[in-house]
């Protein structure tokens, strides 16, 4: 486990590094302020903001916001893969709305959203709609890939469905379940913060960089982001090393 931890983290310091290569290399091209700020002007902001209650509190809410989504979105999109699994049909039944779901343009629905929620709530809205055909799509797989064998021992046994579900399906699919889920967390706290920004919704990251680019403060907007960014890959990094965990419990 700790070889693992070792390898993942020198892994994102190493694409961390390469990115901010590529940011300084791109300042220096552009040559604008407004478009690329100095690498150095940001991360001197990063750094004001994090001294900051108020942006400790914005931190705080948009993350909620993406876990509230994140986990709704697992329950509904579990619950109906596991049903999608064992009964084909409803699988069947059900693919063309996954389908329809994945195919909406989700920033675009925002809009329609903001007419019924408010700032706060949209974003979450806005989130679900993007995760769980992600998610359901993503565990259906999972279930999928088990070794038919396994199934067949379990249905000779006698065991119910239920129970070949809970001591079968789901402890063998688990780690790659978890995998699917570290990415959706990532991307769900993307979405909400993308909808904050089109919401410009209060005590949020995605309000507060809808203000630094109304006042033009482009070096702590490029910190928002990066923020945002730092934050997203933390989470998913904790729970891929949380599945490398599962799977070698699991073998």
């Amino acid at each position: 486990m700790k070889k693992l931890l070792l390898k993942n983290l020198w892994q994102t310091v190493a694409a961390i590094l390469f990115l901010i290569a590529v940011w300084i290399v791109a300042h220096k091209i552009v040559g604008n302020e407004l478009l690329i700020p100095n690498f150095f002007d940001s991360f001197s902001s990063m750094g004001e903001l994090l001294v900051k209650g108020t942006f400790w509190q914005g931190l705080g809410m948009s993350l909620l916001r993406a876990l509230y989504a994140f986990i709704i979105s697992f329950i509904f999109g579990g619950v109906l893969a596991v049903i999608a699994y064992l009964y084909p049909t409803f699988g069947g039944f059900l693919a063309p709305m996954v389908s329809a779901l994945r195919s909406l343009p989700i920033l675009a629905v925002l809009l329609i959203l903001l007419s019924f929620l408010g700032a706060g709530e949209a974003p979450v809205a806005v989130a679900f709609l993007g995760l769980f055909p992600m998610l359901y799509t993503g565990i259906l797989a999972a279930l999928s890939g088990i070794d038919k064998h396994l199934i067949e021992i379990g249905r000779v046994c006698g065991a119910t469905k239920p129970r070949r579900v809970f001591a079968i399906y789901l402890p063998l699919s688990s780690p790659y379940i978890l995998r699917e889920a570290g990415g959706a967390l990532a991307f769900s706290l993307k979405l909400v913060v993308s909808a904050e920004v089109l919401s410009n919704t209060a005590k949020s990251v995605g309000g507060m960089m809808q203000e630094a680019k109304l006042y033009a403060e482009i070096p702590q907007l490029f910190a928002l982001v990066g923020v945002a960014f730092i934050v997203g890959l933390l989470l998913e990094l904790s729970v891929s090393l949380l599945a490398e965990w599962v799977e070698k419990k699991v073998k």
